[in-house]
């Protein structure tokens, strides 16, 4: 049995706490999880827990996805911006903003949102989804957070002649080059990689924490990625997705737009369902005193019980950055609420807090 595939449902030890909740001055519970840092050369440079941890990519796949219809140069046919990239990276918030320039997209290939499928669901966006209620409007295909990802989908199969309609199928070619672009980026050969059906309804893929890790280097730092159209998409969709952080994710509340306005041009951040979290620091993002070094690295983690309440996962992504060199403190204001969320009585009081409890190594 291969680790990519991760077949077993036996593991030798608990991943270790990387984030305590407590109330008054007891912890109360924890995340347990795992991280790897890994540099675009594919060495281990920080860790805790598993670096070979089995994991499904989810969303944080999204830029890899994309990756091979701007390498195409059909993306180009299109005349669409650097905005466009960005919310086809994204699991954006449903925001009306996400919704208008997704349509936008599709209207440039005479399509409508019925070519997309993606999931339908509330809006992320708490405000957003709260008006729908309030005005009985429901949720559309374009609300749905993947509605770029699909689109750049769409886009590609009609530009290069492919069928539209089966575009999301496993053996799609916009779907097998996905695959081959993230076997090459994470140095994790095709017949390793595990499969599955991701949430917005097309393949997934699984692999090893540090190969995650490994490809987001290598979006952060793609100079040494051989070939030259590869390498130009990636650096093309990194610069987008660092330029319009709020269509990558949301305007508020949601940690990738956060730690990339809070450190613009230094980090590209891209989460992932079931508490798989990643993030690129392109070169000369770290201090040359950096205790983990000072080039780019890519760096991914995940959380054992899936981070529904995305606490523990925010808690960690500032600690990670704290650890590598990257943040200190006074973190900015905006930030800091991500830091160490405040668990409060129904009168606001602070009655315990969320804090991060590991070390990297």
């Amino acid at each position: 049995m291969t680790a990519a595939r991760g077949r077993t449902s036996r593991r030798a030890a608990a991943p270790p706490v990387l984030v305590e909740v407590t109330r008054g001055d007891r912890v109360e519970s924890v995340h347990r999880g795992s991280i790897a840092g890994v540099a675009p050369d594919g060495s281990l440079v920080a860790s805790a827990g598993d670096p070979d941890q089995f994991i499904y990519l989810r969303s944080s796949a999204k830029p890899f996805q994309l990756a091979p219809f701007v390498a195409s140069g059909r993306f180009d046919e299109y005349q669409l911006g650097t905005e466009a990239l960005a919310i086809m990276a994204a699991s954006h918030s449903g925001e009306d903003r996400h919704v208008r320039l997704v349509q936008e997209i599709l209207r440039r290939a005479g399509l409508t949102s019925s070519a997309l499928q993606n999931q339908v669901h509330a809006p992320f966006d708490a405000e957003t989804a709260q008006r729908l209620t309030r005005d009985g409007e429901q949720p559309t295909v374009l609300r749905g957070n993947c509605s770029g990802k699909h689109a750049g989908m769409v886009l590609f199969a009609k530009a290069s002649g492919w069928p539209v309609d089966t575009y999301w199928h496993p053996g799609h070619p916009v779907q097998r080059l996905a695959l081959e672009t993230i076997s090459a980026l994470s140095d994790v050969p095709i017949e390793d990689i595990a499969t599955g059906t991701d949430g917005c309804g097309v393949v997934c893929f699984g692999m090893p924490l540090r190969s995650l890790a490994l490809a987001f280097a290598r979006l952060a730092d793609p100079s040494a990625v051989a070939d030259p159209h590869l390498r130009s998409a990636l650096i093309r969709i990194r610069d987008a997705m660092m330029a319009h952080p709020e269509l990558v994710a949301g305007e508020r509340r949601r940690i990738d737009t956060a730690l990339m306005r809070a450190y613009p041009k230094r980090i590209v951040s891209k989460g992932g369902a079931e508490g798989v979290m990643a993030m690129g620091l392109p070169p000369g993002a770290l201090p040359s005193h950096a205790p983990h070094g000072a080039g780019p690295m890519g760096i991914a983690a995940v959380i054992e019980d899936g981070n529904f309440a995305r606490r523990g996962g925010d808690a960690i992504s500032v600690e990670i950055l704290r650890q590598i060199g990257l943040a200190s403190d006074p973190l900015p204001g905006w930030l800091a609420e991500y830091a160490s969320p405040a668990i409060v009585d129904p009168r606001g009081e602070r009655a315990g807090d969320v804090r991060a409890a590991f070390r990297l190594s």
